[in-house]
């Protein structure tokens, strides 16, 4: 039984260093722009592509590529789901103008690790939005029961797995060598694993191990008493003051989680339902403009910055 996202930290990590080492061009795929710019669309789109089990089959790939389309749509639905459900005028004419002038940035293949870290959160915690999804799928049409439906994706991965030639699409609009997809689908095959055993547990120790994961120590958080965008200016600050290293890009969801779990935010929260753990990711991870990670809030006129006079580490 899966109790804990911890469970997959290994094999996270293993794809983000998959990622990290690909050392081969990254392609720009031509996907439509969003129109549509209203809370229902975005959640509706976004929930197709990363809460959803993949089950589209394409030949196996060396290479590795996305479409802004899935970019912008990831962090539009988070800042929709931090902003009351709207998105200022201001943040429609930049996405606009992202998919007008076609512009990758090398950098944003990380963003394909906050992807799939996101992904298996998610599953982990709010499987059953994955459970209903499913059911919509055409061949799936009239079918409720669950380990009928868990049954069908579990031996399409295992055929696929064993198919050089082939490899699932994980998200769409994102293209994965198939080592990288073999690796989510193997987490995707040890999760329906673990389902099913929930569904029928086994009696005899002969049966499929059943994996237990947990928090082996409960640390007592610090309460942050400030916004979530002045401790992201806390951390800029020691970084740039040399107090702390450079964040690599694959790193920088893992190190916000971390700080979520050392500092208290709940006080921070713009509405009972916010997930600080992704509100305070979508500040913290920032821009990269030309190699440079920057904060656009640190150059507002409303913003007044509070550790700017952090003395340089000497």
């Amino acid at each position: 039984m899966i109790t804990d996202v911890k469970y997959y930290s290994e094999d996270l990590e293993k794809v983000s260093k998959l990622l990290e080492e690909f050392n081969g061009k990254i392609h720009f795929i031509k996907k439509g722009a969003i129109h549509d710019f209203s809370k229902e669309n975005i959640t509706e789109r976004f929930n197709n592509i990363f809460r959803s089990f993949p089950y589209e089959i394409e030949t196996a790939s060396h290479d590795i590529g996305y479409s802004i389309y899935t970019l912008e749509l990831f962090d539009l639905f988070y800042e929709i789901s931090n902003y009351d459900g709207k998105i200022d005028t201001k943040r429609i004419e930049e996405s606009k103008s992202r998919f007008e002038n076609k512009i990758l940035d090398t950098q944003d293949v990380y963003l394909i690790s906050d992807f799939i870290e996101d992904y298996f959160h998610s599953l982990t915690y709010n499987y059953g939005e994955f459970l209903k999804n499913a059911k919509s799928f055409h061949f799936f049409t009239e079918i409720e029961n669950e380990e009928v439906i868990l049954n069908n994706l579990l031996n399409l991965y295992r055929r696929i797995l064993e198919d050089k030639s082939k490899q699932i699409s994980i998200f769409w609009g994102v293209s994965l060598t198939k080592e990288v997809s073999d690796s989510i689908i193997e987490m995707l095959c040890d999760f329906i694993e673990q389902r099913i055993l929930v569904l029928n547990p086994p009696i005899s120790k002969d049966s499929l191990i059943n994996k237990m994961s947990f928090k082996a120590i409960e640390l007592k958080s610090i309460q942050w008493l400030g916004t979530q965008q002045e401790l992201c200016e806390l951390f800029y600050e020691l970084n740039k003051k040399g107090w702390i290293p450079d964040i690599v890009g694959g790193e920088r969801k893992k190190i916000a989680e971390s700080i979520t779990e050392l500092f208290d935010l709940e006080k921070t929260k713009r509405t009972p339902s916010s997930n600080i753990k992704d509100s305070f990711y979508q500040q913290f991870k920032g821009e990269l403009i030309d190699g440079e990670r920057t904060y656009n809030f640190l150059d507002s006129k409303k913003y007044e910055r509070k550790f700017d006079k952090i003395n340089n580490n000497r």
